[in-house]
């Protein structure tokens, strides 16, 4: 169904701006808001929201009037061509339009807008032949994503490959080592040095969710209209910062395990959790494997910004990056221009 015309700016405005103050504690943006009024102008029985959470076949939207608990068999992605009308599952972050049932009938998503960014990875899934994988959408138009590992057990190969999926999502990357407080002997400035290394163009920050060291320069991210999704494995504090930037206890928290200090799982689904300032934060189940969806491997290229600087200056073609003569790769990691690490 056809929503959106070039002529945008002409439509009159038939529905109040109050009507969607309670979506601003959901992130709501002024180009989201501008959709809504289009798509409700011509259907006003439609009900504007976001999606907080799934829970099987059930999706739990905020919406301006309240909250649904709605199915999504017919969903579909509002598009400018009506010929490419295509079925979609929502997930959490979804900007969706749901229709009230009637006389007891189901709420229903009827509509999705089209995503800014999706955050989706590849997983292993058991009982399936060997290298077989499927997709698994993690969030929605999210804008920067906090890749979360403990300072007592930071993994720099799981770290470069968390910040491709990032990358390929859409959205920001920024690196939030937690629990530091575990690590009072070790120099914390050394090893933020470390990561930013691995990770050059990406904000590093160290924080102790038990304590509150290190939040409050994390809030900027959260702002009004602005949504935040928190990745990482189980165990690394994502609840527990969770908390702490939005000012109370509204997640359950595990403790740590006294055989290796590594926190416990607690976060089972994915759910969207609105801040007093207008920022949204999603958390997420704790992710075991990190794999890059296919087709998104520029990704790659952008995590490794400063290798792909190389790329074509070596003599041969087929290069192995090995001990080849005229290796443009091995020659700047001898000089120290790159890191033999990376």
């Amino acid at each position: 169904m056809n929503f959106f015309t070039s002529e945008r700016n002409l439509i009159t405005i038939h529905i109040s701006y109050d009507s969607y103050t309670n979506l601003l504690q959901y992130g709501l943006t002024e180009s989201v808001k501008a959709d809504f009024i289009q798509i409700c102008t011509s259907d006003s029985e439609l009900r504007p929201g976001r999606v907080a959470r799934v829970d099987g076949i059930s999706t739990h939207v905020h919406a301006d009037t309240g909250d649904f608990r709605a199915g999504s068999t017919f969903a579909q992605i509002t598009s400018d061509d009506e010929s490419e009308i295509e079925p979609i599952e929502p997930t959490v972050g979804d900007w969706v339009l749901v229709r009230p049932g009637v006389n007891k009938g189901s709420d229903e998503i009827e509509f999705v807008l089209p995503r800014t960014s999706l955050l989706i990875r590849n997983r292993s899934v058991r009982g399936r032949s060997k290298g077989k994988s499927d997709e698994q959408i993690l969030a929605a138009n999210v804008n920067t994503v906090f890749i979360m590992q403990a300072a007592n057990n930071v993994n720099v190969s799981r770290l470069e490959r968390e910040i491709a999926l990032v990358w390929s999502s859409g959205a920001v990357p920024v690196i939030v080592i937690s629990k530091i407080d575990l690590i009072q002997d070790v120099d914390s400035t050394r090893l933020l040095r470390r990561l930013e290394l691995a990770a050059p163009g990406v904000g590093v920050f160290a924080v102790s969710g038990l304590i509150g060291i290190g939040i409050r320069p994390l809030h900027r991210f959260v702002t009004a209209g602005e949504t935040v999704a928190l990745v990482g494995a189980s165990g690394v504090g994502k609840s527990t910062l969770a908390n702490q930037l939005i000012g109370e206890k509204v997640m359950d928290t595990g403790g740590i395990r006294k055989s290796d200090t590594r926190g416990r799982h607690t976060t089972v689904t994915r759910q969207l959790l609105p801040l007093s300032g207008g920022g949204v934060l999603i958390d997420t189940p704790g992710i075991r494997t990190v794999g890059l969806v296919e087709g998104r491997e520029d990704a790659l290229a952008k995590t490794f910004s400063e290798i792909e600087e190389y790329k074509g200056r070596c003599k041969f073609r087929d290069c192995g990056h090995e001990d080849e003569p005229g290796c443009a790769i091995t020659e700047a990691i001898a000089s120290g221009r790159l890191l033999g690490s990376r």
